[in-house]
């Protein structure tokens, strides 16, 4: 069985499954608007001990009892379907945990206010996680669902609950913007629920792996595994796995299309020993756009870099050493991303910051380029000069290896804030 909704001008994604052996849901014998959970009895359950376990304070075992139409004494045999109604299932309040954080990740607690995430803490219905730039985070649900936050995305915790005693849980998400990657149920779990709302239409989900993009009224929708109704007052396509969707707020979502083939690398490195990491891909003619990004791990959860270009090629600039990998997708002429292809790789570089990071009051890089003097090096030594956004190295901006002793940096965009210029001898 899968739950539809409608929601008003929203998407809705929705992941629920009710088959089960010793779990299992169905519809009533007594009605059919009643969906029940089928509990198989174990040695030394009762009636009324099940009913204080599983039950709402208002319904009595007696009730229960009457619902299966048991003997008066309530007896019941050990291996027997005991069958109870969803809206009679006490419903108590989970909560989701931060597993990963990378960047500049605010969450807002209860009463409004924002502060810094840290990684392992609980989160709660109600609050809400926005991620910042170059940055990521992963949640996991009290299903073991896990959700990656992309950069620039927010998310508002809209229902966190469970209930069976803790089997089946019941996760609502409103995705307020960003891109959302999500694994539902990874353990198979029978009645689980899970629900992804961003602003544009309706979506009913019966997969376990989809990703999720909300950006300035329009929703895209793709499933890895299962397929998406994908609903708007307008109409509804089902996308199959394998398949992509779009829809712009008030509109019918397009006709679902095959997910284009992952980019294919050109002969790439798996680990660099000097600058330049550059990467490349074989040209599409079809291709308006590439996303390149670099994490500590596939899920890109510990993610250090997003790039976005309008060619086939790569510069991962001054990463530090360590390993890393590179995931890629391309974009067309829609905004519909490609598969994605990952690839590992190692860096090898060891360098060390000459003196502190310095800070570059904007007026200096945005009126036109500014130059810098170094001293000169000894034979085999060499200065890598990097301009990032932010003092955490985390927006990088230009950077230049191999560097002379004079430096021009080039006009920059105006901001705010201060540039951070990092000089480092390698």
């Amino acid at each position: 069985m899968t739950s539809h909704r409608l929601f008003q001008g929203r998407l809705f994604l929705a992941w629920f499954g009710l088959a089960g052996c010793l779990f299992a849901l169905s519809a009533s014998a007594q009605t059919s608007a009643t969906v029940d959970w089928r509990y198989t009895v174990r040695p030394q359950d009762t009636v009324s001990n099940l009913a204080l376990q599983y039950l709402k304070p208002t319904y009595t075992w007696q009730e229960l009892a009457r619902y299966n139409r048991l003997p008066n004494n309530g007896v019941i045999q050990v291996g027997a379907q005991l069958r109870m109604p969803l809206s009679w299932l006490a419903v108590k309040q989970a909560q989701a945990k931060l597993t990963a954080i990378s960047g500049d990740v605010q969450i807002q607690d209860l009463k409004g206010a924002w502060r810094q995430a840290q990684a392992g803490e609980a989160v709660q219905t109600g609050q809400q996680i926005k991620v910042g730039i170059n940055s990521s985070a992963r949640v996991q649900f009290a299903d073991a669902s896990e959700l990656v936050m992309q950069p620039q995305s927010s998310v508002l915790m809209d229902t966190l609950s469970v209930y069976a005693g803790g089997y089946m849980a019941d996760t609502q998400l409103r995705l307020q913007g960003g891109r959302v990657e999500v694994h539902a149920n990874p353990q198979g779990r029978q009645g689980q629920k899970f629900e992804i709302i961003t602003p544009a239409a309706v979506a009913s989900v019966r997969g376990t792996q989809f990703v999720v993009d909300a950006q300035n009224g329009r929703s895209l929708q793709q499933t890895l595994e299962g397929q998406v109704a994908l609903q708007t007052t307008q109409g509804h396509v089902l996308v199959q796995e394998g398949f992509g969707s779009a829809v712009k707020l008030g509109e019918k979502p397009i006709a679902p299309e095959v997910i284009k083939p992952a980019p294919v690398f050109q002969s790439p490195a798996s680990r660099f020993v000097d600058f330049p990491m550059a990467f490349k891909w074989v040209p599409q003619t079809e291709v308006k756009g590439w996303v390149m990004q670099v994490g500590r791990d596939p899920q890109m959860a510990q993610l250090v870099l997003t790039h976005q270009a309008d060619s086939p090629f790569f510069d991962a600039g001054g990463l530090a050493d360590g390993r890393y990998y590179l995931r890629a997708w391309t974009l067309d002429d829609k905004g519909m991303p490609s598969k994605t292809v990952l690839h590992p790789f190692e860096v090898d570089i060891p360098r060390k910051l000459q003196g502190a990071v310095i800070q570059l009051a904007p007026h200096y890089v945005s009126m036109g380029s500014m130059t810098i003097d170094l001293v000169p090096l000894p034979p085999g030594q060499r200065y890598l000069v990097q301009v990032t956004r932010d003092a955490e190295g985390r927006q990088p901006v230009w950077y230049q290896a191999n560097a002379g002793v004079v430096l021009s940096l080039p006009q920059l965009p105006a901001q705010d804030h201060p540039y951070h210029l990092w000089i480092w001898i390698y």
